[in-house]
């Protein structure tokens, strides 16, 4: 029982000096670090209000060596709390790919991040350098995916919504770029009228879209062909000349969709050559169609070629 009781008032001590320690070193924490210190740290830098033409060439944040006073609770926040010091990159020197930031002008506003009554005595350097490249817009026209349509079908109709875009993007790299395509993944052939969302990419991640994705609505018709014969024109004939051709009429070949191609006829259509396109050595003369009714495509006559003579 001696022996149980000695044990326990030897423990009860030892608690009592780790915690007359512990007590101990927390009034000196807190006295070492309410004091005031002038320090050097190294502060992260973050680049904000950066112009829309300019894209910075840095790979890591820049950072500047900041001498302090502070208290030592302060630059232990500083030293292990990840909390950049934001910088206005608005008030840059823009030049040659060389962007130059004095830190002077903006000293009051780095003052006022800091936290409590931290003072900036030093900094260095005293100023921010940085490579960038100068970016440029331009407004490029979108064109049509490669469609694939069932037998007898053809489309009379695309509209996209909005019909461009705005590349953004180094000037160097957007000044070749002429149009975009919309991305069109369906391999089965199109018989029927739709509208979609597709997506677009510019395949460069130093090139920005101002949208990346489009309306498209295509409508699609029923297709046949039809062949007429039709008589040869001139036009631009002076007063007096009379043509005669040989052979006298040619083969019309055409594609409408079913629902115009009632309402078609061969008198819409016209098939000649330009009085003013001949050669006086040649007494041959390529045709071509000189009028068509909207909506007809592939259009195709034979011969394609044929001989003539003048009378005056």
């Amino acid at each position: 029982f001696t022996s149980l009781q000695k044990a326990s008032m030897d423990k009860g001590r030892s608690k009592f000096f780790l915690f007359f320690l512990l007590f101990s070193f927390i009034l000196w924490f807190i006295a070492k670090f309410s004091k005031e210190y002038t320090e050097i740290i190294s502060l992260e830098m973050a680049l904000e209000n950066i112009p829309a033409t300019i894209i910075p060439s840095i790979q890591n944040p820049p950072k500047i060596e900041f001498t302090l006073k502070a208290t030592g609770f302060q630059f232990l926040y500083y030293q292990f709390l990840d909390n950049p010091l934001k910088i206005n990159v608005q008030d840059a020197n823009f030049e040659s790919g060389r962007a130059i930031l004095p830190i002077a002008a903006q000293y009051q506003d780095l003052q006022e991040q800091l936290l409590g009554d931290t003072e900036i005595v030093n900094y260095f350097p005293a100023i921010i350098e940085f490579d960038y490249q100068e970016q440029s817009t331009k407004r490029i026209a979108l064109v049509t995916p490669d469609f694939k349509t069932a037998l007898g079908y053809a489309i009379t109709s695309i509209q996209f919504k909005p019909d461009s875009i705005e590349i953004i993007g180094p000037k160097d790299k957007i000044k070749a770029i002429e149009t975009i395509q919309p991305i069109y993944e369906s391999k089965d052939p199109i018989k029927a009228s739709f509208e979609s969302q597709l997506n677009l990419s510019s395949n460069d991640p130093l090139i920005t879209l101002s949208d990346n994705t489009v309306s498209i609505k295509v409508e699609v018709d029923r297709f046949s062909e039809t062949k007429y014969e039709l008589p040869i024109e001139m036009i631009n004939v002076p007063n007096g000349a009379v043509f005669k051709f040989f052979p006298s009429q040619v083969s019309l070949t055409f594609s409408a969709p079913l629902n115009i191609l009632r309402d078609i006829s061969p008198e819409d259509f016209k098939i000649g050559a330009d009085y003013n396109e001949l050669s006086e050595n040649n007494k041959s003369v390529i045709l071509k169609v000189l009028s068509f009714p909207e909506g007809t495509e592939n259009l195709r006559i034979e011969p394609k070629q044929v001989q003539y003579l003048m009378r005056q």
